[in-house]
């Protein structure tokens, strides 16, 4: 019997040595292998996630860096602020009333609209030219206060133009203190000479961190810090105690770190271009313990894993199949031009995604396809209102008869011009460009003004004035002539007595205007309405530049003023 028990106690030993050493084995390889594994994605999720938080931080800091170079952007600011560096004074105090306005306005803008910013200054040695901040009516400059003297002033000065960043400090230039900031401080330059004016510093709290960090998560406890380049904590996420502010404000080169709270692992990222890093310490403890779960679960995947793998198996490429049908759907309702069909959500893996985009390109390709025949029709229509619209035939037959007039009556000379003119009209219209220089228009005008004159003799006089340079600038071709037709056909030839055209060009701020007046008898405004060459006249405006206006205003016996704006950005782009 002993022999028995013996005998079994070995056959025991023997089973448990081939089969649980095996399985033991196993576990642990499989188990280590998805240490490693979740290590790995801890690394690649912790890279993107930084990646995205450093971006955000990153086109913060540029963004601050722009509102440094303000003054650049301002020829009236820039000018200010050179006058009151080198102590030149202004003759005319409302002058420089609105200068100053025009500073406080662009800085308060600032101020106003970022909640991070806690104040502006321009400093200038021991005198601040301009500020704002925060509670401005219960705050004021301390005096007296030799800002040349601060380090950062010096820095900034030595940097030749460039913006540095300032970690935390007290602003004590202000009573009473503001809480620690940061700044970005910049020497403003002479353009010509690089000699340094005066220094710019934007003062900031961290409130803008709390936004950005936000929208990060991790799957265990995490501390999010910022240093600068001395190691200074400049953010972070949650309060610190002063213990721990000390152990973190030092290189956190080793694997852990021991803080009030538990141990954490530090991994630590360069903010490019900027003399910041990123630190994120995650608790090793929550580390650990998933890594626990993965020994836990790789006893009960000996058991599980086949009928789990076969389950997952089936349920997932049912839904993945679905999913491909449905876009193979979609794709085929978009080769029969049928945009209708949009995927529908239903495996709830990176599927969904793709057919999201899909859904999105759909949408896309059908607006583009709308907007491009509605576009297509307009500028046909167009075409061919401006064919209408182009040089009416009566003028042809009364230009005509003018000439045989002018040969009978022997007044060559005059003739030969009109010849030449209705010759320069005619290449005009069948040759030129749709987009024209606008002097070439206006030159279209004068001759077509000359040839009407022939008929009208004294009864028309017209002028044609310029205010501003047109040369650079293009225009479509026959924008003008509906309109002088209007004024001879409505306001001049139903007129008694002599009448006169006045064709004037001028400039005002970023708009070309362009005016055509007469003192004839005038028109209704059912008249225009009616106008096929009025209403190409809009059309094409609209088709042309969208900042472009149209008006007409039209006084019955005292004559019709038409004005056209044209955005000079708009007549330039098209060139």
């Amino acid at each position: 019997m002993k022999n028995n028990k013996s005998f079994s106690i070995q056959l025991l030993k023997n089973f448990l040595i081939s089969t649980l050493i095996p399985f033991m084995l196993v576990t642990t390889v499989i188990a280590n292998t998805y240490s490693r594994n979740y290590n790995k994605d801890i690394h690649i999720l912790l890279n993107a996630t930084v990646n995205s938080m450093t971006g955000g931080i990153i086109t913060y800091l540029d963004e601050l860096q722009q509102v440094t170079l303000l003054p650049y952007y301002n020829d009236e600011m820039y000018n200010y602020l050179k006058n009151l560096s080198l102590n030149h004074p202004y003759e005319d105090v409302l002058e420089e009333l609105s200068l100053r306005r025009n500073l406080d306005s662009n800085m308060s803008f600032v101020r106003y609209n970022r909640a991070d910013t806690n104040g502006i200054f321009i400093f200038e040695g021991d005198r601040c030219l301009y500020y704002t901040t925060i509670n401005t009516d219960k705050k004021t400059l301390v005096q007296p206060y030799d800002y040349s003297a601060e380090p950062w002033y010096q820095d900034a000065i030595r940097a030749n133009g460039r913006c540095i960043i300032l970690g935390p400090h007290i602003p004590d230039y202000i009573s009473p203190y503001d809480t620690p900031v940061i700044s970005m401080v910049r020497s403003i330059m002479v353009l010509n000479t690089r000699q340094p004016l005066c220094v710019i510093k934007l003062d900031i709290n961290t409130s803008i961190f709390d936004r950005i960090f936000n929208e990060f998560a991790f799957h265990v406890d995490s501390k999010i810090i910022i240093k600068d380049e001395k190691q200074q904590i400049i953010y972070t996420n949650v309060p610190l105690s002063p213990q721990d502010r000390s152990s973190l404000s030092r290189d956190l080169n080793d694997n852990a770190i021991s803080l009030e709270d538990g141990t954490y692992k530090p991994y630590t990222y360069p903010i490019q271009d900027y003399p910041w890093n990123i630190t994120i310490l995650l608790s090793n403890a929550q580390l650990q313990s998933r890594t626990n779960i993965f020994y836990l679960a790789a006893l009960l995947l000996y058991l599980v894993g086949v009928v789990t793998a076969a389950l997952s198996y089936v349920t997932v490429s049912r839904k993945m199949v679905r999913s491909i049908n449905q876009m193979k759907s979609i794709f085929l309702s978009i080769q029969n031009k049928d945009f209708t069909k949009r995927y529908h959500y239903v495996s709830n893996t990176e599927l969904d995604a793709l057919g999201d985009s899909l859904n999105q390109t759909v949408s896309q390709l059908e607006n583009k396809i709308q907007k491009e025949y509605l576009m297509t029709i307009q500028q046909k229509n167009i075409e061919f209102h401006a064919l209408q619209s182009q040089i009416q035939p009566h003028f042809l037959f009364n230009t005509l008869n003018n000439f045989i007039a002018l040969n009978q009556v022997g007044d060559r000379d005059t003739l030969e011009n009109a010849l030449y003119e209705l010759s320069d009209m005619l290449r005009y219209v069948l040759k030129a460009p749709s987009l024209v220089y606008l002097s070439m228009e206006l030159q279209f005008i004068e001759d077509y003004c000359a040839l009407q004159k022939l008929r009208f003799s004294d009864r028309l006089t017209y002028e044609i004035q310029l205010n501003t340079p047109v040369d650079r600038y293009r225009i479509p071709k026959l924008l003008l002539q509906p309109i002088v037709e209007n004024s001879i056909l409505h306001g001049i030839e139903p007129c008694s007595h002599a009448c006169r055209i006045l064709i004037d060009v001028s400039s005002r701020d970023d708009q070309l205007v362009i005016t055509v007046s007469d003192n004839g008898v005038g028109c209704s405004i059912e008249e225009t309405e009616n106008s096929i060459g009025l209403t190409n006249v809009k059309e094409r405006l609209e088709f042309f530049s969208a900042e472009s206006k149209f008006q007409m205003e039209s006084v019955k016996g005292k004559g019709t003023r038409t004005t056209i704006y044209l955005s000079k950005y708009s007549m330039e782009e098209n060139r």
